[in-house]
């Protein structure tokens, strides 16, 4: 049998029940109150482009903003930087209905709870206008004037570095000067939401073109440390003279800009000037033969281009050339080997070596004063000797008298060698129309060390 309504067991469940219905239906009520009247009107918390709007309809954020738009002003801030523009700088104005309608667009009524709880900010760009141009330019130039002064940003680039014997990248920066566009557009987007400031942080500021990842960059400096790893021998006549490795390349190579990796062929030149010339330079009785610096230069950045590791023969050039020995006077013995025909003497030592050698001028063929041909011994050594000539011209006087510093006769004491310092000019075929009274006429410098060298009973062989 069912219980009685009005019996103990059953009246505590039915007021539960009829309390439960009561609490969601005022619950309910709320609800639909709040989201008709939220429908037309902003949640507490709500803001319009920064700015709070709570419980404004569009028609009183419309009049707000309208009112507001004549004394906006805009701060934009940066490190270093601020600047102020003002509505009438760039013609803000504003439709306050658009922009008040575009904002009551985005208002969902039914979830007032939910943006009570998380309040929303509204962005909208709708029914404001102004003057880009006017704007661009004023942002622009005050960007341009600070960045007059500010540090621009630093790319990363690839050196040597002495410590470790490499090339490395060095880490890019950021300066303290700003990206022109990204200040103007972030006026802009404040300008056009009518947010009163705005910020340029780091991501604002002109970044660095090239960084230390930048393929084109690590591929460079990958190249020039495979340059530093070469080892180059340099020879001369096939024997090595030296070698070049990554310590000297170091100062020749380098990474540009544009990331091409060049190698110094005028550091080249200097290094082969100063350092290799002594090593390859050589004479032989004919020649004297120095370094090609500028060959070896060309052929050595080649190398090094190239990483060619293989030797490399160093180009020399004839810086001098000599007459011709005398046939057979090599082995003669030791002797001075004066050739008329060549103008030219050389002391051969006991062994056959050249111990010394000069340009000459012989006796005046022309005039019949030829010097004397044959096998001679070496006389005397005098120094600060006269020499007085024949009275051949009968006016009882000598023809000529010349002071000489060294005097060698070979002839009696009539013909010898002497240093000649009247004569600017030594060999060639002067002999034949300007020569000597038959002596052999020699440099002062050259004069001075051969009597340092010759004893008296030296052989003298003079021939054509």
């Amino acid at each position: 049998m069912s219980p009685q309504p009005n019996s103990p067991a059953s009246s505590p469940a039915r007021r539960a029940i009829v309390g439960i219905a009561v609490v969601l239906a005022v619950l309910v009520a709320i609800y639909g109150g709040g989201a008709l009247h939220f429908s037309s009107h902003f949640v507490p918390g709500t803001t319009v482009n920064g700015e709070p709007v709570a419980n404004m309809t569009a028609d009183v954020l419309s009049a707000h903003v309208s009112d507001r738009v004549s004394r906006y002003a805009l701060t934009l801030t940066g490190d270093g930087l601020e600047l102020g523009v003002k509505a009438s700088d760039i013609t803000l104005s504003v439709q306050g209905d658009a922009y008040a309608q575009a904002a009551m667009s985005q208002v969902r009524g039914y979830a007032w709870p939910l943006d009570l709880v998380m309040p929303k900010d509204i962005l909208v760009g709708e029914g404001v206008s102004f003057d880009d141009a006017a704007l661009s330019e004023i942002v622009g130039s005050a960007v341009d004037a600070f960045n007059a002064s500010a540090a621009p940003p630093t790319n990363s680039v690839s050196t040597y570095d002495a410590s470790s014997g490499q090339f490395r990248i060095s880490d890019a920066a950021v300066g303290t000067a700003i990206d022109r566009e990204r200040a103007i557009e972030a006026a802009r987007q404040a300008a056009g939401a009518l947010r009163p400031t705005a910020a340029i942080d780091e991501g604002a500021l002109v970044q660095p073109a090239v960084t230390a990842d930048n393929a084109q960059l690590v591929s460079a400096n990958d190249l020039a440390n495979r340059m530093l790893a070469l080892d180059i021998p340099i020879t001369r006549g096939g024997v090595e003279v030296t070698h070049v490795t990554g310590g000297v390349i170091c100062g020749w190579v380098s990474v540009a800009e544009d990331f091409s990796v060049n190698v110094d062929q005028t550091a080249i030149v200097q290094w082969a000037n100063d350092t290799l010339a002594a090593q390859v330079a050589s004479s032989d009785e004919e020649h004297d033969y120095a370094i090609d610096a500028d060959a070896v230069a060309g052929a050595l950045a080649q190398r090094i281009t190239e990483l060619d590791a293989g030797a490399l023969e160093a180009s020399v050039t004839v810086t001098e050339t000599r007459p011709p020995e005398s046939e057979g006077a090599a082995s003669r013995g030791r002797h001075v080997d004066v050739n008329l025909s060549t103008q030219y003497a050389r002391f051969y030592d006991t062994d056959g070596s050249v111990i010394w050698r000069s340009y000459l001028v012989s006796g005046n063929t022309s005039m019949g004063r030829g010097t004397p041909t044959g096998t001679f011994a070496l006389n005397a050594k005098r120094t600060d000797e006269m020499l007085i000539g024949a009275d051949e011209n009968h006016d009882g006087q000598p023809d000529y008298k010349s002071h000489v510093n060294y005097w060698m006769p070979f002839v009696g004491n009539s013909v010898g060698l002497h240093d000649a310092t009247w004569r600017s000019r030594f060999g060639g075929t002067i002999y034949a129309w300007n020569g000597s009274h038959g002596c052999v006429n020699l440099p002062y410098d050259d004069a001075e060390r051969l009597y340092e060298l010759i004893n008296v009973g030296d052989t003298v062989y003079v021939h054509w």
